[in-house]
């Protein structure tokens, strides 16, 4: 992010880190990205909260009752393709891997 001419402004990173600072937002967000299963992506403008419309959101939903979703917050201009394959692949491996522990349990 800090290599993008959209985070090349100071009030602009500061305000960004507010923002990741509020618990609130940040909770607020992952709610919305957990109802759906599989790959979710927001961008820009799609995402709900005014200072993170210059971010994009990939993320995953792994089980429906943890919160262990992963998730990827860059600039709206990063790389889909390669940044969905990590999230996704992540995803699995975690769900994998909750899955066995439940098992053990």
């Amino acid at each position: 992010m800090f290599e993008t001419p959209e985070f090349a402004d100071v009030e602009t990173m500061r305000s960004l880190f507010r923002a990741f600072d509020d618990k609130y937002k940040l909770l607020k967000l992952l709610d919305k990205t957990s109802t759906a299963e599989g790959i979710k992506v927001f961008i820009g403008s799609e995402n709900p909260f005014f200072e993170m419309q210059g971010c994009s959101l990939v993320s995953a939903t792994t089980m429906q009752e943890t919160w262990w979703d992963p998730g990827v917050i860059g600039p709206v201009r990063m790389q889909y393709k390669q940044v969905i394959q990590v999230v996704d692949y992540t995803s699995r491996l975690l769900s994998r891997i909750l899955e066995e522990r439940l098992q053990r349990a």
